[in-house]
């Protein structure tokens, strides 16, 4: 009876170890998948505006959207030379880095496993910090992973500021100063609401803290000061920037007004991803709560879990085709069912402090997308790392007993399932690209020695277009006026200095007016010498009239060089036509004379031009 018993334990061993390595396997490969696919694809639109923002910071007195972000991903872009796909690598390994910390913090302060299970079950849920890149396909850094980002590093903070010893509450309250700071670099009103978020949260719990936030607040504001010294010579400098930025956002007329930023978004969901939402809940709930007794059916399922999700990410076959928003579902679900365990258990002995953390986790997202024009649970979902730590923590009474691997292992294997039909999703349906990434062969060359591997029709457009534009006498770092309203990434391809904006924006009420003031902004030097891009039938061009003749400019000053036909992306910009590429042809001194005419005669009200 005593073999059978210790041959059964064994076994059980021998079956946790093999869930344990075969996570582990998941987690790497889930990775490594993003790793590779960092190198295919473009978006023509978004990214452009990314990558001139990021390459020319310096170049822009208004940015819009009101971020920062190109400042601070400047180095790490000159760091790796220029090459795009390095820097999305970089840009995805230092997020998902982040993501495993704080998962690692939250698991070792909550439940009572072994260091191997900390990191690999850690690793496992950092896997959905890839999920951030997967809504936009957009890996190249941005706005949007700089605010993730720095939610991660507050998070991280708050969690270390709580270890005992001094290093780790100094080093802690740094990092929530830095991480306050890269928020307010990204999003500044993602970063009033982590700033009112950590006031609530240190208020609440931990009264004899109030010093060391005060200290991170002194630490953001020194990398603030630094950064407006750097950026506009002064504080005053930045403020205007700021103002200006704000402004001109409402200008444009995208959305972004005051009031409409205080809402309440609809989730958007079917009734097949709401069964989906439940199944996944009540299989999740079973076996966390059967693990501990029977552990050799939910372990059988959960392998079973991880098969299937190594296979979609090696085949690209999805029978689940999760969709964003049940990224909340899953977790909330989960949450609810728990609370009827034995009576309501988890909520009896919940402390303050998971509590606290657990609301916080949940809002985290909301607080990431407030601000956006865009549904903010879709958006939010970017976050959705911060939905699955929630429930690690509200889970955690289940810690005493003794459940701590059966309730983490299951969290661990849905986290990568999840992770893995999302990003599946993406590669199979890029946004605004041409569909199923795993199709594209056209390897093609990018500023800074760097290459990317586009659709056949993407690079043709693009290597196209570079040909002409260069035996028509574009050189590098010429000016260039794109008045097509969607090709900043053309823009980036060809080398050339967006004038005005890293993207000037079409298909907003103010996208003309956005334009006319920016490039107000602009030497009449450079406008004079500017080459056009235009697309006349195109769905988002500017005025073309009415933005040359803000700088002094007609049609018969300009000659066209070069022809190109975009390529249709389904469901992005099906109708796309035509665009030409003017070079000037007046003397640049005449043109310069006409700019600074045409400026003179202005009305006052246009505040920017002068």
């Amino acid at each position: 009876m005593q073999r059978d018993n210790h041959t059964a334990r064994t076994f059980l061993v021998l079956l946790d170890r093999t869930l344990l390595a075969l996570s582990a396997v998941t987690t790497a490969i889930l990775f490594a998948w993003v790793l590779y696919y960092s190198s295919y694809g473009l978006n023509l639109a978004d990214e452009g505006l990314y990558l001139n923002f990021i390459a020319n910071p310096f170049l822009y007195a208004i940015n819009i959207p009101p971020s920062l972000f190109g400042f601070v991903y400047h180095w790490p872009y000159q760091w790796v030379g220029g090459d795009v796909a390095v820097l999305r690598m970089a840009n995805v390994t230092f997020t998902v880095a982040l993501g495993w910390i704080l998962s690692f913090l939250v698991i070792w302060r909550f439940w009572t496993v072994g260091w191997p299970h900390v990191a690999v079950l850690s690793a496992g849920m950092a896997s959905l910090a890839l999920i951030g890149y997967s809504h936009f396909r957009l890996l190249t850094p941005s706005y949007y992973t700089l605010t993730f980002q720095s939610l991660l590093m507050v998070m991280i903070g708050l969690l270390l500021a709580d270890w005992p010893g001094r290093i780790h509450q100094v080093l802690g309250w740094i990092l929530v100063g830095a991480g306050g700071w890269c928020c307010f670099m990204a999003k500044p009103t993602t970063a009033a609401a982590i700033a009112l978020v950590v006031v609530l949260y240190v208020v609440v719990l931990r009264r004899k803290s109030l010093l060391p936030m005060l200290g991170a607040a002194l630490v953001a504001l020194a990398l603030l000061i630094v950064t407006a010294y750097v950026i506009d010579g002064g504080i005053t400098g930045l403020v205007t920037r700021m103002v200006n930025n704000a402004e001109m956002e409402l200008l444009l007329g995208a959305g972004h007004e005051v009031p409409l930023m205080f809402r309440i978004d609809g989730l958007a969901t079917s009734r097949s991803q709401l069964a989906i939402a439940v199944l996944a809940a009540i299989a999740l709930l079973l076996s966390i709560l059967m693990g501990a007794t029977h552990k050799l059916l939910p372990s059988l399922v959960l392998a079973a879990v991880l098969i299937v999700t190594i296979a979609i990410a090696l085949l690209g076959t999805d029978p689940i085709s999760i969709k964003p928003t049940t990224l909340f579902l899953v977790p909330a679900f989960t949450c609810l069912g728990a609370m009827f365990y034995r009576k309501g258990i988890v909520l009896r002995i919940q402390a303050p402090t998971t509590i606290a953390l657990t609301i916080t986790f949940l809002v985290l997202p909301h607080a990431f997308a407030l601000g956006s024009a865009i549904n903010y649970w879709f958006l939010g979902s970017m976050g959705a790392l911060f939905w699955i730590l929630a429930v690690v923590v509200f889970l955690s009474p289940l810690a005493q007993q003794g459940r701590s691997v059966a309730t983490l292992v299951p969290l661990a294997v849905f986290a990568q399932l999840l992770t893995a039909s999302i990003i599946n999703g993406s590669i199979l349906k890029p946004f605004r690209q041409v569909k199923d990434l795993r199709g594209y062969t056209a390897v093609t060359p990018m500023p800074g020695g760097g290459k990317l591997v586009l659709a056949q029709s993407f690079h043709d457009y693009l290597a196209t277009a570079r040909a002409q534009a260069r035996a028509g006498g574009l050189e590098v770092g010429t000016p260039v006026v794109d008045l097509t309203g969607i090709s900043p990434s053309l823009l980036y391809v060809l080398e050339t200095r967006a004038l005005g904006l890293p993207w000037l924006v079409g298909g907003y009420p103010g996208s003309n007016a956005v334009a006319v003031e920016t490039l107000g902004l602009e030497n009449c030097a450079d406008l004079a010498k500017a080459w056009l891009l235009i697309e006349p039938e195109g769905q988002y061009q500017l005025d073309q009239a009415s933005i040359m003749s803000s700088f002094g400019a007609g049609q018969a000053d300009y000659v066209a060089v070069a022809t190109f036909d975009p390529p249709v992306f389904e469901g992005a910009y099906p109708n796309q036509h035509k665009r030409f590429l003017f070079k000037p042809v007046r003397l640049a001194a005449l043109a310069e004379q006409s700019c600074r005419e045409a400026r003179r005669q202005r009305p006052h009200s246009q505040k920017w031009s002068q």
